[in-house]
């Protein structure tokens, strides 16, 4: 039941299982940028999650990578509020699942051809911007650009936009709220509606 659950949500994000499955091999700008560097870290265990279509594997990748409570509060949108502090860590982890689940689902139409970093990183009010390029097996070239914050000595991924030169940036963390939020508002305003189809 559960599981069907967490289905008629994927279904609704079709752009979110894209971007990650998008990083493959070694960035050439992150020798000696940290932020940039950390997504060459990132974006190789990533791939290798993709790769193996171990929910398991993707699960502890996202873990390790996402700033989830930054991403997760986001999702909630108006909702936020309503989480209880005690379910957030539940939470947090639902929402790695969720995510793991969707992008290992989507991991064979969307093969890499190559990756690359293609500028150095720019500093902005609360972090970092790195932009990146693509290339799918089939020819398709597409920008993505990550927003980078600083975590416990280190970074965490917040975001990742594809840009495109006639619109405006499209973010998988927006996506991801408009999705949750509906989800919230569409059975009774109940968040615990939520956390139980996220298995949190």
């Amino acid at each position: 039941m559960r599981r069907d659950t967490t289905t008629t949500l994927y279904r609704l994000v079709p752009f979110i299982g894209l971007v990650v499955l998008l990083v493959s091999a070694a960035p050439d700008a992150a020798r000696a940028d940290r932020p940039a560097a950390f997504m060459k870290s990132a974006g190789m265990q990533l791939i290798a999650a993709a790769r193996s279509r171990s929910q398991e594997m993707m699960t502890a990748v996202i873990q390790r990578y996402s700033d989830l409570p930054g991403i997760g509060l986001f999702s909630l949108g108006s909702y936020r509020t309503h989480l209880p502090r005690s379910r957030r860590s539940a939470y947090y982890d639902g929402v790695a699942r969720f995510m793991a689940r969707y992008f290992i689902d989507q991991a064979g139409q969307f093969p890499v051809a190559k990756f690359q970093v293609v500028t150095q990183s720019t500093k902005t009010s609360w972090g970092y911007k790195v932009d990146s390029q693509v290339t799918l097996t089939n020819g398709e070239i597409h920008r993505l650009r990550w927003d980078v914050v600083p975590r416990s000595g280190s970074y965490k991924v917040r975001d990742v936009s594809i840009v495109g030169v006639w619109i405006t940036p499209i973010s998988m963390v927006s996506q991801q709220k408009n999705l949750f939020e509906d989800y919230i508002r569409d059975n009774g305003g109940k968040v615990s509606a939520l956390l139980w189809a996220l298995g949190s």
